[in-house]
């Protein structure tokens, strides 16, 4: 799902300050995603890298790899006979559990995308984890109804999963500051669950079910029967596992904002992307499980069915 450097979003929206000082809104999207103000110091620097148009060639080395950028840790696949990590409860998030979420966050959602580690600069990568970081100190460490909730390595202390929500307003699927005249549905405040990550070490541990769990009972705790969020359309595995677990997609925008991180330059700049807006009823019994059904998937298997079933007929 989005991101959200909030400037960065509910699920990921980053709201960027152009030279003209005119705000610009950029998503971040790896989770989900929405819309609310700006943080004013993440945008200008982010401007300024857009308006970079040019790159020394001799940043490249011979491997086509960009001189300073970073490097991710390689995934292993641990012996049978390599203890596992042992891991926390899930917990609030608390001082330096921001900056450790923010850089599972980055890690998980920007560098390991079309090879943007290769091209990163470190500088790049220190401003964008300290954006992450503002962002979701920002939009969860208030008063209100907002929340982000860890989990952390329990020899390190590290954040090694993360999850958010807080409470947007909405004209239907779109954010009503991106909403227009043209746009339909009901104005309404809805809660937004975004930044879920987890560590590369911490992965198909189950970490990501359960922070998504807790982050719905603090939805209901609010008195929301519903939860939401929006992810990038060509995010697979994220659509997969929010279908697994109950969200149905309903909307979307074709130019959703959002950062990226520029292949020839290294910087991150702004750019759009293709989102799919996921609701998930979170109540109680039958009523909640059917609200849940994705009918054009049963619509599909049902086709799928009487197809086999013909086939099998025909074949008597």
């Amino acid at each position: 799902a989005l991101s959200t450097l909030e400037g960065a979003s509910r699920t990921g929206v980053l709201y960027l300050r152009t030279a003209s000082n005119r705000n610009v809104t950029s998503t971040t999207m790896l989770s989900a995603c929405t819309v609310t103000a700006a943080p004013v110091g993440i945008s200008r620097r982010v401007s300024d890298r857009a308006n970079t148009t040019t790159q020394s060639r001799s940043r490249v080395t011979s491997g086509g790899r960009l001189r300073g950028a970073v490097s991710l840790p390689r995934r292993r696949t641990p012996a049978s006979n390599v203890a596992r990590a042992a891991f926390g409860g899930i917990e609030r998030a608390r001082g330096q559990d921001y900056a450790s979420a923010a850089e599972v966050f980055v890690e998980a959602f920007f560098l390991r995308k079309g090879g943007a580690a290769d091209v990163i600069t470190k500088s790049e990568l220190a401003y964008l984890n300290g954006a992450q970081k503002r962002d979701m100190v920002g939009r969860y460490n208030k008063r209100g109804l907002c929340a982000m909730y860890v989990i952390r390595d329990d020899d390190t202390g590290k954040v090694v999963g993360c999850v958010g929500a807080d409470v947007q307003t909405f004209k239907g699927t779109v954010p009503v500051k991106r909403a227009t005249d043209a746009t339909k549905g009901e104005v309404a405040d809805r809660p937004v669950i975004a930044n879920l990550a987890t560590a590369p070490a911490a992965r198909r541990r189950g970490l990501a079910k359960k922070l998504m769990a807790r982050i719905e009972e603090e939805c209901k705790e609010w008195g929301f029967e519903e939860a939401v969020l929006v992810v990038e359309a060509n995010n697979s595995k994220a659509r997969s596992l929010y279908s697994k677990l109950g969200y149905k997609a309903i909307g979307g925008e074709p130019d959703t904002p959002n950062i990226v991180i520029d292949r020839e330059t290294g910087k991150v700049v702004n750019g759009a992307v293709k989102t799919v807006f996921m609701r998930k009823s979170l109540k109680e019994g039958v009523g909640g499980v059917l609200e849940n059904i994705d009918v054009t998937k049963l619509v599909g298997v049902g086709a799928a069915v009487a197809a086999a079933a013909k086939f099998a007929l025909g074949s008597q």
